[in-house]
């Protein structure tokens, strides 16, 4: 039985939990912590109730305080086999999930994680991946939430030569409510109200978010690391936009509407195969008017949608995903297929048959 650590027991964390049965095979959670205290399986073999965690979390009842710097000690004291990082991301200086991970592959334990945080630099990314050398390090769940783009476009042979779409529900959510008539400044607070933007909005409506999951997205889909920092954050005079939607109207989106368009904050990623060398690329995150007909255009609230071009030989590739880019049960659903992925690798990798359902690595 797979013994299990998760570290962040915020709503990803928690819809997890209350998902735990289905990891494959069957696992044992030894370890559960957010920033306020930490669950230890109590040694006696049946390991932790993922229910009593969840309950006990609400009541603050934890086995133990956190500690400064305590995250090495924790998985020598439980082991785990499997190593989930949740805790929320930070691009600022990255805590505390890039020192959980790298405490997690100094000890050559595998990790899923969700967080963002190891993505805010190009070195900080180089940095993270040369630890993970020889440890399986799955982090799809980084980027677009529940839709598996880099999942499934990794087992498809085709050169990749653009990547874009739609990548932030808050700017989403946001155009929508200034479609209906509400002001920029009302739409914001109410975004931040519902606990869509953070209160540091420029991160979503200036398109630094879409710059994130392109560091992912580009990794997974054309081998090459950039960092979130290298994306060009462009707006559009000629519409009055400072940056990404910085500046939108609802008169503004009126006015595209009766002309047939919508306005959208479109990441893209313009990829260029050289005959020899990694492909360079140029990421640009921006507003753009659409035509109404265009399937970027017609995604609205939290839902994503990512447009995949490339070339098989002579024959031209397209792949189009759309689906929930947040939530917290979208995103754990993304992060359990990751886990019950991982698990039957590493039952593969130990020449046995793996746990129920898997046959070795996909």
């Amino acid at each position: 039985m797979t013994r299990v650590s998760i570290l962040g027991l915020g709503h990803v964390g928690r819809a997890l939990l209350r998902s735990f049965d289905r990891i494959r095979g069957g696992a044992r959670l030894v370890l559960a912590a957010d920033g306020q205290g930490a669950f230890v399986d109590p040694g006696d073999g049946g390991g932790l109730d993922p229910a009593a965690v969840l309950a006990r979390r609400a009541r603050r009842d934890y086995d133990r305080a956190r500690q400064p710097g305590d995250v090495p000690g924790l998985l020598d004291l439980t082991r785990p086999d499997v190593h989930v990082e949740l805790t929320p991301t930070n691009l600022e200086d990255g805590n505390p999930a890039v020192p959980d991970v790298h405490a997690a592959l100094a000890r050559r334990i595998p990790v899923v994680t969700a967080a963002k945080s190891h993505q805010r630099t190009r070195a900080v990314l180089e940095d993270t991946l040369r630890r993970a050398e020889g440890t399986p390090f799955l982090d799809h769940a980084a980027t677009l939430a529940g839709i598996p783009a880099t999942e499934m476009v990794a087992g498809v042979g085709f050169r990749v030569t653009r990547i874009e779409g739609v990548l932030n529900g808050t700017t989403n959510f946001m155009l929508q409510r200034l479609a209906e008539g509400v002001a920029f400044r009302a739409a914001l607070d109410e975004a931040i109200a519902r606990g869509f933007a953070e209160r540091d909005w420029r991160y979503d409506l200036e398109g630094n978010d879409v710059a994130v999951k392109l560091v992912g997205l580009t990794r997974h889909l054309t081998g090459v690391v950039t960092g979130a920092a290298e994306a060009e954050l462009v707006g559009d005079p000629e519409l009055g936009l400072t940056r990404g939607i910085v500046g939108a109207s609802p008169e503004l989106v009126r006015s595209l509407g009766e002309r047939g368009q919508k306005l959208k904050l479109i990441g893209r990623v313009e990829v260029e195969h050289g005959a020899a060398g990694p492909p360079a690329v140029r990421t640009r995150v921006g507003p753009r008017a659409l035509d109404a007909w265009d399937p970027l255009a017609q995604v609205d609230g939290f839902h994503n949608i990512v447009r995949i071009e490339g070339r098989m030989n002579d024959t031209p590739m397209e792949l189009l995903l759309r689906g929930p880019g947040a939530g917290a049960d979208e995103t754990a659903s993304r992060v359990l297929g990751n886990l019950n992925h991982l698990i039957g690798i590493l039952g593969w990798a130990r020449g046995q048959s793996g746990p129920a359902g898997a046959g070795g690595p996909a």
